[in-house]
């Protein structure tokens, strides 16, 4: 039964999780944006995660699907959950069970239901996670920044369908990319919800092959927030871009899903690419001339999402980003079939409390945790430990 676990193989785990975000965390120095309170919204909504929110919706979920299954069926290409989205399960409700645990005086103040439900939490991460990355090592930090988790067959698939790429082409695609990463962005109320790079993979001795994937792409099939419903729709569902980079001195992929290359430009490193795109189960390949129809979607978005935004006041900024975390979830219950079944979004009888706390105080202080020592961090995880 997930959940049924000793309090010592939980912590185990809740120690791996725990550093793995300290240290992720603890890099972005800047949370902050002049649109939208970043720091604020992620601890309204992380504060309703850990309050029975997520707890609730994965236990109605596994009864329809495993872990074991999501994981399994998440290694394709443009899925979703992927890297950022396995973290974000354990790194999210960690951050509100920190701050909950903060503000009550420590983990002994945790109350016995809650103690159930980080069990259940926690070992349900783990059967995910080893199934999505088929090894014991569940976080991109663990596998040395690399985020290798495509099966070799649709790894053979992709190798048979790359090709040489010229200037041209390398220019458009990434001018492409670049205007997809701030729509896509700007769409999530400034999280990286639906952009995704992963990798790498070894083609010969100087070359790799890495993705960068924008997925889902609001093609007007279905709304999760109602800022997209855009006039702005795509031409694809998802984009998935395959990259051979050659002569590479360092790529490091974090449990972000976020590529930090050296050097930082590999435009004139990029051999040979594919693009491809996912209709369910199915992929195909994606022609090159889908690149002009998808800038003018990502410009044509930014456009009219900077001018919705732009009407809002903070509260309403705070909500929405608390409501795209929340919602989030949607990517797993898809796979269980239940997300009509089951209420999702910001619940302010969990949450009331925070919102005009968290929007003055731009964050919880709870947060100072991931920015001590590592000898701190090592005695006292910043996700604390579960008591019995």
């Amino acid at each position: 039964m997930i959940g049924d676990i000793s309090t010592k193989k939980a912590n185990t785990l809740l120690r791996r999780a725990s550093a793995a975000s300290t240290y992720l965390l603890s890099q972005r120095t800047a949370l902050e944006s002049k649109l939208f309170p970043v720091t604020a919204y992620n601890s309204v909504a992380c504060a309703q995660i850990y309050r029975g929110y997520q707890y609730n919706l994965f236990k109605q979920l596994a009864e329809h699907i495993s872990p074991e299954e999501i994981g399994q069926r998440s290694r394709t290409l443009a899925a979703y959950p992927n890297v950022l989205g396995v973290w974000a399960f354990i790194g999210l409700w960690g951050l509100g069970r920190m701050q909950d645990l903060f503000d009550a005086g420590g983990a002994e103040n945790e109350t016995p239901e809650r103690r159930k439900e980080a069990k259940f939490m926690i070992d349900f991460w783990y059967r995910m996670a080893n199934n999505y990355y088929d090894s014991d090592t569940p976080l991109a930090a663990e596998n040395n920044d690399t985020a290798q988790v495509l099966p070799d067959k649709i790894l053979d698939m992709v190798k048979q369908e790359l090709q040489p790429i010229n200037k041209d082409q390398v220019n458009k695609l990434k001018r492409t990319m670049a205007q997809l990463y701030l729509a896509e962005f700007l769409s999530y109320c400034e999280c990286r919800a639906s952009i995704h790079e992963m990798g790498p993979y070894p083609i010969s001795d100087n070359e790799v092959l890495i993705f960068r994937e924008f997925s889902p792409l609001y093609d007007g099939s279905r709304l999760i927030w109602d800022w997209h419903d855009t006039e702005a729709k795509s031409p694809v569902p998802n984009l998935s871009v395959a990259l051979v980079l050659k002569d590479m001195e360092e790529l490091v992929f974090t449990d972000f899903a976020t590529l930090f290359p050296k050097p930082e430009d590999y435009t004139d490193h990029i051999t040979q690419f594919a693009l491809f795109t996912r209709y369910g189960d199915k992929i195909e390949t994606t022609p090159f001339n889908v690149l002009t129809d998808l800038e003018k979607f990502a410009t044509d978005v930014q456009t009219e999402l900077y001018l919705e935004f732009a009407e809002w006041d903070d509260v309403t900024r705070l909500k929405a980003g608390s409501s795209v975390f929340l919602k989030w979830f949607y990517i797993f219950t898809d796979m269980g079939n239940i997300t009509d079944k089951v209420t999702m979004g910001l619940d302010e009888n969990l949450v009331g409390d925070y919102i005009e706390l968290m929007l003055n105080s731009m964050g919880h202080p709870a947060w100072a945790r991931l920015f001590r020592s590592k000898e701190e961090c090592d005695k006292d995880p910043s996700f604390y430990e579960l008591l019995d």
